[in-house]
């Protein structure tokens, strides 16, 4: 049996390798110049799940709480999404054949789809070496698992500090992460098999689908959607009731704003569900995608009071 047979059998457990103090230092060193000067919130452990974000004073509705840029970014690769955009700058091949993979794939040979522009930029070099060393199966098409699993390849390309953030974000451990690795190897003739490179690939799929949102921008003139980490904006825990939204400023941005009056020492929170969802509905969906069934008061209450409504229909509107 191999190495990735033996992990998927035999799922790894993920343990945070990091206090909530030290994280809350990584993010610091993360958000960069974007860190505002007297942040309105700070990082603390959580009633409601593992780490979450708290307002440190009083936060007015519609105040920006911060914006953060991501720390790894892909293709979602879903179906029926066009899967021939570049990889680095979401655009599309300039040749009036939409169909056609031929003309989006790299002409080296590394099976991903890129620009003219972009095929001489220093984060495809690197990553078209690796695919090449790994040695794709079918270079003549674009593989939506050898896509899909880019996101996470582009944890080697971390820096040290950038890595420990990725250790320390909680990261669900679940089997069907694992087969989204055996997918990805059978796309090539010399995935890696070693153990501690597979934890390293598994570590982060965890981490992506734990913490992860689909961001959005718009590249010539069509919706682009991206599968993106913001380890901040992800310790954001759920209520059905949020007191905060987010929006993309572009695909790797991401904007967080309160849609309602915060008061000190509150936890910051968005929805993970549609804000018009039935009970059941939302309740089905955090079961099956976050793993956990909400107990905020909407949850707990079949009627919605007016401050719910209200709440909920602020949001909609600044969204």
């Amino acid at each position: 049996m191999s190495q990735l047979q033996q992990l998927t059998k035999n799922v790894p457990q993920m343990a945070i390798s990091a206090s909530t103090q030290e994280l809350a230092s990584l993010i610091d060193d993360h958000l960069g110049e974007l860190r505002p000067l007297s942040p309105s919130w700070r990082v603390a452990d959580s009633p409601i799940s593992g780490r979450g974000i708290f307002a440190v004073r009083p936060i007015d509705k519609g105040e920006e709480l911060f914006r953060e840029h991501t720390l790894l970014v892909g293709p979602t690769a879903h179906p029926g999404r066009n899967l021939r955009a570049c990889v680095q700058c979401c655009h599309l091949p300039h040749d009036g054949d939409t169909d056609s993979d031929a003309t989006a794939l790299c002409s080296a040979g590394c099976g991903l789809p890129v620009c003219p522009g972009c095929v001489a930029s220093p984060r495809h070099v690197l990553e078209c070496q690796l695919y090449r060393k790994w040695q794709p199966r079918d270079v003549t098409r674009i593989d939506p698992r050898a896509l899909r699993i880019l996101s996470v390849v582009r944890c080697f390309f971390l820096s040290e500090s950038q890595r420990k953030l990725l250790y320390a974000l909680q990261a669900n451990a679940d089997r069907y992460y694992m087969k989204e690795v055996q997918r990805a190897a059978e796309c090539f003739e010399h995935f890696p098999q070693e153990q501690d490179m597979l934890e390293y690939f598994y570590r982060t799929i965890c981490a992506f689908n734990t913490n992860a949102f689909e961001s959005r921008c718009r590249v010539d003139g069509r919706e682009i959607v991206a599968r993106a980490l913001f380890p901040l904006a992800g310790m954001l825990n759920h209520q059905c009731t949020p007191n905060a939204g987010h929006h993309f400023e572009d695909g790797e941005t991401i904007v967080v704003t309160a849609t309602e009056n915060i008061p000190a020492g509150a936890e910051i929170t968005m929805s993970y569900t549609k804000l018009l969802w039935s009970t059941l509905a939302r309740k089905m969906f955090l079961g099956m995608t976050k793993h956990f069934m909400c107990q905020c008061p909407r949850c707990q209450d079949p009627t919605v009071s007016p401050r719910s409504l209200h709440s909920i229909f602020v949001t909609l509107i600044m969204h």
